[in-house]
């Protein structure tokens, strides 16, 4: 359970909308806005938070299945995560379903590509490595 910890707050923050919880005061507001409004920090931020959150599956989901088996696991629980996300924006914000829905759902897969391969890459990384040592000290 303490392992999946970091992962599950994670989770709970990308599904929390943000703009809402900060309309309680005007001050925390006018700062969200002004810090995330402009579009090149909404996408880099959408991109962050699931790049983040395939690397914190694929860690999680690689001690129970093999790599191979897990990226396509893990690319449809991002799926599923930026749908609910956006879909929870959709109702606390009492918007209608666009076009600007579907990009940020893109742009939430391409920041979980990323961090697949980010985490693929890293475990590439630490296999070389051990293999390396073992060869040393034989």
């Amino acid at each position: 359970m303490k392992r999946n910890l970091f992962l599950i707050f994670w989770t709970v923050g990308i599904l929390s909308p943000m703009a809402w919880l900060v309309r309680a005061s005007p001050i925390t507001y006018r700062l969200f806005n002004t810090l995330f409004s402009p579009q090149w920090m909404h996408i880099f931020m959408h991109t962050l938070l699931f790049a983040v959150l395939a690397a914190l599956l694929m860690q999680n989901l690689t001690g129970r299945l093999a790599a191979r088996r897990a990226v396509p696991v893990v690319l449809a629980l991002v799926l599923c995560f930026a749908i609910l996300q956006e879909s929870i924006q959709l109702f606390s914000e009492q918007r209608v379903l666009h076009g600007d829905t579907f990009f940020d759902i893109g742009v939430d897969m391409f920041g979980g590509v990323l961090g697949l391969l980010a985490a693929l890459a890293f475990r590439k990384i630490v296999a070389t490595r051990q293999r390396q040592t073992l060869v040393l000290t034989k």
